[in-house]
C-alpha cells in the first residue's frame, strides 16, 4: 500500500508522461491547438482532484470545503447582472489561503461548476473551473508570504487575480475563435477584455477590504480544531 507521498509522486510521474504523450500525439497527427489546450486544462483539473482524493481529507475539513464551494457558487448568482463583479474569486482566495492549495483548487472548480447550473454551462465552464482553481492554488502556495506581510498583500493579490483570471478566459476565446493566431491577435484579444477585468479586480479588492479579516479569522479558528486531540 502506497503512502501519501509515494502516491503523490506516482500521480506526478503519471501525469508528466501523459502530458508528454499528448504533445507528441498532437504534433504527429497535427491535432488542433484548441483541442490540445482543452485536453490539457481537463488533465490539470483531474490531476488536482486525484491529489485531493489521495490526501485523505477528514470529514470536518470536507464539510468546510463543501461550504466554501457552495458559497462561491451561490453568491455569484445575485451579482450576475453586474459585469464581472462577484465574490467568487475572493471566496476561493480565502479558501486557498486558509485550507491549502489543493483544497483551494477544489473549492474554485466546484464554485464554477455549481454557479453555472444557474447561469448556464458551456465550453467556458471548463476554463472558469481552471481559472478559479488556479486562484486557490496561488493563494495556498503564497499563504506564508501573505501572512508575513499582512492582509494588505492579500487584497492586492485579490485585485491582481481579476486580471489573471481574465487572461485565462481570454486564452480560451483566442485559441478557439481567432484566426490566424499571432502575437498581435493575442494582445488584441487580451486588451479587448481589460475593462471587464478591471471591474473584476475592483470587485475583488472591495470584497477583500470588507470581509477578508472576518472570513480568515473564522476559518483559521475552525481549522485549529482539526488538530485538537482529546485526552481521557
Amino acid at each position: 500500500m502506497l503512502d501519501g507521498d509515494n502516491m503523490k509522486n506516482l500521480i506526478n510521474g503519471l501525469f508528466l508522461i501523459i502530458f508528454i504523450a499528448l504533445i507528441i500525439i498532437s504534433t504527429y497527427y497535427n491535432i488542433g491547438l484548441n483541442f490540445t489546450i482543452t485536453i490539457s486544462a481537463l488533465l490539470i483539473i483531474i490531476y488536482f482532484f486525484l491529489l485531493f482524493e489521495f490526501k485523505g481529507t477528514d470529514a470536518k475539513k470536507l464539510a468546510v470545503i463543501s461550504t466554501m464551494a457552495a458559497m462561491g457558487g451561490i453568491f455569484r448568482i445575485p451579482f450576475a447582472g453586474i459585469p464581472n463583479i462577484q465574490p467568487t474569486t475572493f471566496i476561493v482566495a480565502v479558501a486557498g489561503y486558509t485550507l491549502g492549495s489543493i483544497e483551494g483548487f477544489v473549492v474554485g472548480v466546484l464554485s464554477a461548476f455549481i454557479s453555472n447550473f444557474f447561469l448556464g454551462h458551456g465550453p467556458w465552464t471548463l476554463w472558469q473551473m481552471l481559472g478559479w482553481g488556479l486562484c486557490g492554488v496561488f493563494f495556498g502556495l503564497l499563504r506564508k508570504f501573505i501572512r508575513k506581510y499582512n492582509i494588505i498583500i492579500f487584497t492586492i493579490f485579490c485585485g491582481l487575480w481579476g486580471f489573471i483570471y481574465g487572461v485565462i478566459l481570454d486564452m480560451w476565446f483566442i485559441v478557439g475563435f481567432i484566426r490566424p493566431l499571432s502575437i498581435n491577435a493575442i494582445l488584441v484579444g487580451v486588451a479587448s477584455s481589460l475593462v471587464f477585468d478591471f471591474m473584476h479586480a475592483i470587485g475583488n479588492v472591495i470584497f477583500s477590504m470588507l470581509f477578508s479579516n472576518k472570513f480568515i479569522k473564522i476559518l483559521d479558528r475552525f481549522i485549529k480544531r482539526f488538530d485538537v486531540e482529546y485526552i481521557d
